[in-house]
């Protein structure tokens, strides 16, 4: 009788799965190679559709990978259902419309990819209570709006790009308190103001500081001088003025600089 009870169990949570994808494919309009409709069929187990990995145990959706495959349409809120999901990658396809809040009930999440799209809308204040996510690119669409503030205290977080969009607001104070391992982060292209934040200089491990064509102020914090890991820094095209802080010299990994387009004084 227990074993009765689990197999129901498990398979009302793969229906669940099921009716998620089939929801995402109901709102997809462009398919010109007809990628999804012959092969997104009830007639297979979802496990063996295209794009889709399920884990071995559960024959649970873990990974949803559609990327480069030339689709469009809007994003289905039913996609928070995928509750086992842990990579979700739609990036350079032709997707529209708004990033769904249910995004944020995917628990297990640790790879959101959704670059090279046409995305509008805010970032949703959700995707901070992911507390699992490591890697969150959402550039080359059409953001606007502030970046939540709670994204930048995902203590996993590796990578944040969300260059080339309309986002506005500034960074926070204290952005590397609560993210030890952020390795890249790029914002480049939007309308972030304010102050770049000294604390940077507290990620250690980053490789990666893109903050070029944006409307940052005031100067370069000499807390820059402290990433020892440092490989690109580009902060051209700002507002920035005062002097070029001396301790840039200091970081002995750096391949890429770009200064460029600012109000920097001195020689």
């Amino acid at each position: 009788m227990l074993c009765l009870q689990i197999d129901i169990v498990a398979s009302l949570k793969s229906s669940t799965d099921e009716y998620a994808l089939l929801s995402f494919k109901s709102q997809i309009t462009y398919d010109p190679n007809n990628i999804l409709a012959k092969n997104w069929s009830q007639g297979t187990s979802f496990c063996n559709w295209v794009g889709i990995t399920c884990g071995s145990r559960h024959q649970r959706v873990r990974d949803l990978n559609l990327a480069d495959m030339g689709v469009g349409g809007t994003i289905a809120k039913e996609i928070g259902g995928l509750s086992f999901l842990r990579s979700l990658i739609i990036s350079n396809n032709n997707f529209h419309g708004f990033i769904p809040d249910e995004i944020g009930n995917l628990s297990q999440l640790r790879e959101i990819e959704m670059q090279d799209n046409e995305l509008n809308g805010p970032i949703p204040i959700s995707l901070g209570f992911l507390e699992n996510l490591q890697k969150l690119n959402l550039s080359n669409n059409r953001l606007y709006g502030e970046v939540p503030t709670r994204i930048f205290n995902l203590s996993v977080l590796m990578v944040i790009s969300l260059r080339n969009n309309s986002l506005s607001g500034s960074l926070p104070t204290d952005i590397c308190n609560n993210l030890p391992n952020m390795e890249r982060l790029s914002i480049s292209y939007n309308q972030i103001s304010g102050n770049i934040p000294p604390s940077l200089g507290t990620c250690r491990k980053l490789q990666l500081l893109s903050l070029m064509y944006n409307n940052f102020s005031g100067s370069i914090p000499l807390e820059i001088g402290n990433l020892s890991k440092l490989q690109k820094l580009s902060v051209a095209g700002n507002n920035l003025i005062g002097s070029i802080p001396t301790e840039i010299g200091n970081l002995s990994a750096l391949v890429f600089l770009n200064l460029g387009y600012n109000g920097f004084s001195g020689t």
